[in-house]
């Protein structure tokens, strides 16, 4: 049987919302290399930059001493991205579904839901401060 061959690219940013364009090239570029159509690379770019900017703004609070950590696994089957942040976590259950008619006009709370709407996986791990996502081929 052959060897599955996985790619692992680590991306390591402080937490200052400046370098969120970084993220966003490294991610775009992943995904046109896996060939992925254009619709899946805009949802795949949507929920990485989301859960990027939950660990810089709301995990880490943007404190620059504080890193967003982004390790792109790559194989023939799918896309893995595992997002760390050095913040207290949350729990999952507790942020308010953005569809119930009273979260309908907030500004925030979309970005789980859109994480999970774009992605095929999405765990939340160590009390939210490692969120797992998988997109298949």
């Amino acid at each position: 049987m052959g060897e599955k061959k996985q790619l692992k690219i680590f991306l390591s940013l402080p937490s200052t919302m400046q370098l969120i364009y970084l993220l966003d090239t490294v991610i775009s570029d992943i995904l046109k290399e896996m060939k992925f159509d254009e619709e899946v690379q805009e949802h795949v770019n949507l929920a990485v930059i989301e859960a990027g900017t939950n660990a810089i703004k709301h995990g880490n609070k943007e404190d620059t001493d504080k890193n967003a950590t982004f390790e792109f696994l790559i194989d023939d089957e799918k896309l893995t991205i595992v997002i760390t942040d050095e913040g207290p976590g949350f729990e999952r259950q507790e942020v308010a579904n953005p569809l119930d008619p009273e979260n309908l006009l907030k500004s925030s709370g979309r970005g789980l839901f859109l994480m999970e709407a774009c992605m095929d996986e999405v765990e939340y791990e160590a009390k939210g401060t490692i969120i797992k996502m998988v997109k298949y081929r």
